[in-house]
Formats: structure tokens, C-alpha cells, sequence
């Protein structure tokens, strides 16, 4: 699927986190607060600032260097688990978000299908990188179309047809930026989120935390939304980093840091 990047110019502004109104109150079970000595400062004007925002049953956007990527749209598809099974009471059903491709925000889009590696298990990509996907046919696309299948046919035999992660398209999208150029900070990125998340929801998102840390990041921070989400231009605004309630900052560090051993970065920018 070929996706160009076009960058228009906005403004991030990303509060600062060492105000005594951003630092969480009170302590968190078991979390660690990592602190992380850097080489540049909050104000210079080559870091990235790279930041990726959730919209709940949406959509997600990349945000760098006071630009925005086009949306990426998906769809939450939840496995139905037997209600008799054993495990039932503790058993956490599988939750895949799939991308869609919509050609408006009306649109209730059609899901991507693309072509992925049994053996690799990844999705399969041409001589370019970009993923060897299409849209479906059909209500919502729910038929892979006949194009991906005559590819499958004729040069991937083996290859299984199946929905593309909408984690996948992110994880490529933020790789592509981050090594595009040099930056001082391009280890470190802000997962900004909508208020009213719960456990099961950030349950969720483990998977995008998971392929953010895949694709190189080693310093993931995390920020509350302070803006219209119902605009791209808008979500990656404003926000203030870890501007949570102690639960939630607890739910955070349980659902997303502690299962892929990752530490919540706080910087700790150097005097000059």
C-alpha cells in the first residue's frame, strides 16, 4: 500500500514536563520513573519531536518536526470467545485493529487485505518496502479483492491473505521518519491518548506500545490529549506529558510498560 508522507505545517506544543503540575502525585506501585540525562535542549529547533496519537475506534497520526502525516484508519475486530469454555472468566479475547482505507471521515471505510508470511510471520512487501496490500471488495471490503489474490497466485504461493495491522502501518510510517534524517532525539517518541482510557482498552494498545519499542524507540512517554481529537491538525496540538490521575498513571505502567519491561522516561535536560 503506498502511503506519502506529506508533512503541512502546524504546531506541536508540547508542554513541558517538569512543572510540579505535570509530575504525578503520589507514588506507583511498582513503576519506574526512568531518568534520562540528554545531550540537547527542549528548545532546539533539529529535534523531531516525534509523537503518535490515538484516536479511540478512529484513527491514528504522526506527528513530527510541526507536521502530520495523513491519518491512519482503523477498525477493532474482537474474537468471540465461548462463554463455556473453561478459561472464560479469565481469558482475554484477541483484539485485532485492523486498517481501513476511507475516502472521507463520513466514510465507513473497506478493510485492507494484504499478504503475510506464515513462516516470517510479517507482512509480505515489494522491492520498495510498501506493503503488498489492497482494499477489499465488496460491503466494507470484507472479501479480499481479486487483485492481492492473483499476486498471492502468481508470486507468493505460500503467502496467507489477512487483514493488515493498522500496528504494522504505524510501526513502518514511524521508521521511515525516524531514520529519514539524523536527529538528536530520535530515540524518544510521546504516545499521546484520549481522557476515559480503561485497562482493557491500554490492554489493547499493548500491541502498539510493542511495535513502537520494535522499531527502535528507547525512551516512550506518554500524554494526555488537551485538544479537539475530531481533527488531525488538532490532535497532536497540545498535550502535557503524564498529566493523568495516580490510577490511571498505575493502569498505564501495568497494561503498557511493566509487560514489555519499559520504563517511563522523564527528561533531564542538561544546564548550559
Amino acid at each position: 500500500m503506498n502511503r506519502i508522507i506529506l508533512f503541512a505545517i502546524i504546531t506541536i506544543l508540547a508542554v513541558s514536563n517538569t512543572s510540579a503540575k505535570e509530575r504525578p502525585k503520589g507514588s506507583i506501585k511498582g513503576a519506574v520513573f526512568e531518568k534520562v540525562q540528554v545531550s540537547f535542549k527542549k528548545s532546539d529547533s533539529s529535534l523531531l519531536h516525534l509523537a503518535v496519537a490515538v484516536k479511540k475506534d478512529s484513527f491514528f497520526v504522526i506527528g513530527a518536526r510541526g507536521g502530520f502525516m495523513p491519518n491512519t484508519y482503523y477498525t477493532v475486530l474482537k474474537e468471540l470467545v465461548d462463554p463455556s469454555s473453561d478459561d472464560f472468566l479469565k481469558r482475554k479475547p484477541n483484539v485485532d485493529y485492523v486498517a481501513i482505507q476511507k475516502e472521507s471521515e463520513e466514510d465507513s471505510g473497506k478493510t485492507i487485505w494484504g499478504l503475510y508470511s506464515e513462516s516470517n510471520k510479517e507482512y509480505i512487501t515489494d522491492s520498495s518496502g510498501a506493503f503488498i496490500a489492497f482494499p477489499g471488495e465488496g460491503r466494507r471490503g470484507a472479501k479480499p479483492s481479486d487483485s492481492i489474490k492473483a499476486i498471492r497466485d502468481k508470486d507468493y504461493p505460500n503467502a496467507r491473505i489477512k487483514p493488515l495491522s493498522a500496528f504494522n502501518v504505524i510501526a513502518k510510517d514511524l521508521a521511515t521518519v525516524r531514520t529519514r534524517f539524523e536527529f538528536p532525539d530520535k530515540d524518544w517518541i510521546v504516545l499521546i491518548l484520549e481522557d476515559g482510557f480503561n485497562k482493557d482498552y491500554l490492554y489493547e494498545l499493548r500491541s502498539l506500545m510493542r511495535v513502537i519499542k520494535t522499531t527502535g524507540f528507547k525512551h516512550i512517554q506518554v500524554g494526555r490529549n488537551l485538544g479537539n481529537l475530531d481533527t488531525a491538525r488538532s490532535v497532536i496540538g497540545t498535550y502535557r506529558l503524564y498529566d493523568f490521575k495516580k490510577k490511571e498513571l498505575q493502569d498505564l505502567y501495568d497494561e503498557l510498560y511493566r509487560p514489555l519491561n519499559l520504563k517511563m522516561p522523564k527528561i533531564q535536560i542538561p544546564n548550559y
